[in-house]
C-alpha cells in the first residue's frame, strides 16, 4: 500500500512538473511574440543561442532559474507569470518598470497620449500658481486610437474610486474588488504594437522635411 501511494505521489508531482514546463515554454513564446521579436533577436537579448531558445519554446529543455530571472528583468515581467502562477504579467518593483510600461504604451497602435510638461518656471521657483509638473493626456474622441476612450473612462473611474478610498467612504476590500473587476473587463481589449521604422539618414531627413512643410502649411491655413 505504501509503495502504491508513493507511486501515485510521484506521478502527481511529475504531472505538475510537466504542466509547469509546458507553461514556461508557452509564456516565453507568448512574451517574444507580444514584443514582436524573432527568435534571433530575443535570444541575443537574453544572452543565449537561438537553438537554445527554440528548445525552450518547444518544451524540449527547461530554462534555468538564471535564464528565467534574466527574462523577467530584461522584459519587466513577473516570475510568477512565467511559471504560470499568476495572471499579472508585468512586474512593478522599480521606477524602471513603470517607465518601461509607458514606453510600451507609446508604441501601441490603439493608444496615444500627449505629454503635458511644465518645467520652465520664472527663476526656477515654484509658486501657488506655477508648479513643476508632468502629465499624460489622452483624447477620448481620437478617431485614430480606438482605446483612448477606454483609457479616459478608466482614469475617471480610478479617480472616483481612489478618492473614495482615501476619504474613507470605501474600504480596501471594495477597492480591491473594483481593481479585479476592472482588470477582468479590459482583458478583452487587445493592444498591438507598431513597428518603428529603421530609416537611413537621407530617408529620415526627407521625411522630417515633409513633416515640417506640412506643419508649416497647416499653421498658415489657421
Amino acid at each position: 500500500m505504501i509503495f502504491i501511494i508513493c507511486d501515485i505521489l510521484f506521478l502527481a508531482f511529475k504531472e505538475v512538473d510537466n504542466m509547469q514546463e509546458s507553461s514556461i515554454s508557452e509564456k516565453i513564446k507568448e512574451l517574444r511574440t507580444d514584443l514582436k521579436m524573432n527568435q534571433k533577436n530575443f535570444s541575443v537579448a537574453i544572452g543565449i543561442r537561438q537553438s537554445t531558445l527554440s528548445s525552450y519554446e518547444n518544451g524540449v529543455v527547461t530554462p534555468s532559474n538564471d535564464v528565467l530571472l534574466t527574462i523577467a528583468q530584461k522584459f519587466h515581467v513577473s516570475l510568477d507569470w512565467l511559471f504560470g502562477l499568476s495572471e499579472n504579467k508585468v512586474q512593478i518593483s522599480t521606477l524602471s518598470d513603470i517607465i518601461w510600461v509607458l514606453l510600451q504604451m507609446n508604441e501601441s497602435n490603439e493608444l496615444r497620449y500627449e505629454l503635458d510638461i511644465n518645467n520652465k518656471l520664472p527663476g526656477d521657483i515654484e509658486t501657488e500658481t506655477q508648479k513643476w509638473y508632468a502629465g499624460l493626456r489622452f483624447y477620448g474622441n481620437d478617431p485614430e486610437h480606438s482605446l483612448n476612450a477606454d483609457m479616459c473612462n478608466f482614469l475617471a473611474d480610478l479617480q472616483e474610486n481612489r478618492e473614495s478610498l482615501e476619504s474613507y467612504f470605501t474600504g480596501k476590500d471594495m477597492f480591491d474588488m473594483w481593481k479585479k473587476q476592472t482588470l477582468e473587463y479590459y482583458t478583452s481589449k487587445p493592444v498591438t504594437h507598431k513597428e518603428i521604422e529603421e530609416l537611413d539618414f537621407e530617408t529620415r531627413i526627407r521625411k522630417r522635411d515633409e513633416l515640417l512643410t506640412q506643419k508649416f502649411s497647416n499653421n498658415e491655413q489657421k
